[in-house]
């Protein structure tokens, strides 16, 4: 008899005295229909489905191991899981793969026991069956799925449309998703934990932990975005994924592209359909910051919330596509002597004072990576900044009030637009509808507005 051991729990195999626990958590109408079974009517039919259907190899009753949080005995149930091989599973091919399959109880959400009872067991199938890959299958709108399955390393896969549900009688959108465990010295990303888990993915909060795998899926997120109808709109994923500023949380030729940055921990999110949307939206957290190049799709990231409530920027994107600055075609000059140099953090205070848009820490933070530069006048006074957000973008431009009027605004843009370019990047940013001086000089110095809208908004607290 295999049993399994974690911090806080015990994977066991199933026996029917387990039908009296398993009811009150296998009918709840919140848990079955979730995973594509109806919820249990009775204790006799939670009898039959542990005789029937979860005394099997590789099936686990998921249990604490010691007194709970809120006072469970040791030993309480609170969910299932296993690994299914090819005769139980649509996506198992091999000897060496499995498909994992779980839940948990409602009174036992958010505790985390899921992601932890998953590493045991999958770190116990690769060490005792040689078991490589693991697939993960969850239909679309199951956040919680979504996130244990993004929180475990899981890579996007596909998408299968119109699955049958035959135990609900249903048709269903369900996500594909994959992960290469860790199989020796060619391959290990990490080494095993006392649970027993390590994988080509799971950083600690998910993020791509080897380079290979983080280097294929960069490439990957590149090649798709690159294929869309004018690749500009995703400027502002793209020129990140090139400065490694993001680690790419899903990609797919029929998904799209979410990634996350590094920094902040905003998520940037460019879906193909609605059906793309729900998944992303799946994957993203309550309260993250999000933005998309479509606005199309934020009532699905809403799901639900008042958008007035949320209130979502939306700004223009603006892409500067010559190979040479402004000033080297003569489509504008430079002030007489006039210069730029990166500031360093002793012009905190100067740029605290003119800039509200980012906290006090945020422009210290911008300071020390060199994303701030300031103008400096032929006689050497600093008359201004121009900088670079997190997504690569052009911003933060401000021209000192003494300063005004002589033409030190467009002098900063150009300026940087010519060291944006000699590094290979793409020069673009982002401006609001309403800002008609803004407009106004993209338009001067060559810009071309891009056909799409950038929103930016904070993920609603999602309670289902």
């Amino acid at each position: 008899m295999t049993v399994i051991t974690t911090q806080r729990l015990i994977l066991r195999p199933w026996d029917e005295v387990d039908a009296p626990a398993l009811f009150p958590l296998a009918s709840d109408p919140a848990v079955g229909p979730a995973a594509g079974w109806p919820a249990h009517a009775s204790e006799e039919e939670s009898l039959g489905v542990i005789r029937d259907v979860l005394r099997v190899p590789g099936s686990f009753a998921v249990c604490l191991r010691d007194a709970g949080p809120a006072g469970e005995p040791a030993g309480t149930l609170v969910g299932a899981m296993a690994l299914k091989d090819a005769d139980a599973s649509a996506y198992v091919t091999g000897a060496d793969e499995r498909e994992l399959g779980y839940w948990i109880g409602r009174p036992f959400w958010g505790r985390g026991y899921a992601p932890e009872a998953a590493r045991a067991l999958m770190g116990h199938a690769r060490r005792t069956l040689g078991i490589r890959t693991v697939w993960l299958g969850y239909y679309v709108g199951n956040r919680k799925s979504a996130r244990v399955q993004d929180k475990l390393g899981f890579r996007y896969v596909r998408t299968e449309r119109g699955v049958a549900v035959p135990l609900l009688g249903e048709v269903r959108d369900e996500v594909v998703n994959r992960l290469d465990l860790a199989g020796g010295p060619a391959d290990v990303c990490g080494e095993d934990s006392a649970e027993g888990v390590t994988a080509v993915v799971p950083a600690g909060d998910g993020d791509v932990s080897c380079t290979a795998a983080a280097d294929a899926s960069v490439e990957r997120a590149l090649a798709v975005l690159a294929a869309q109808p004018d690749p500009a709109r995703f400027l502002s994923i793209i020129e990140p994924l090139r400065l490694g500023r993001v680690t790419v949380r899903a990609v797919g030729e029929d998904l799209g592209v979410l990634v996350r940055f590094k920094r902040n921990g905003a998520y940037f999110a460019a879906p193909v359909d609605d059906v793309a949307a729900r998944i992303m939206a799946g994957l993203v957290p309550d309260r993250a910051l999000v933005s998309m190049p479509d606005d199309r799709y934020l009532p699905i990231f809403l799901d639900g919330a008042d958008e007035a409530e949320v209130d979502p920027g939306r700004y223009e994107l603006w892409v500067y596509e010559g190979a040479s600055s402004p000033v080297a075609t003569g489509a504008v000059a430079l002030p007489e002597g006039f210069t730029i140099a990166p500031l360093g953090t002793d012009a905190a205070d100067v740029v605290d004072a003119h800039y509200n848009l980012l906290s006090r820490s945020g422009i210290e933070d911008h300071l020390a990576r060199g994303w701030i530069r300031g103008g400096f006048a032929a006689d050497g006074a600093l008359v201004g900044f121009i900088g670079e957000h997190d997504e690569a973008s052009m911003g933060m431009l401000e021209v000192f009030p003494e300063a005004r009027r002589h033409g030190f605004a467009q002098a900063l843009e150009e300026a940087l637009i010519g060291e944006l370019l000699a590094t290979a990047r793409t020069p673009y940013c982002h401006v609001a509808p309403d800002n008609e001086a803004s407009r106004a000089l993209q338009a001067k110095l060559g810009l071309r507005r891009v056909d799409t809208v950038q929103c930016w908004f904070g993920m609603p607290e999602r309670h289902a």
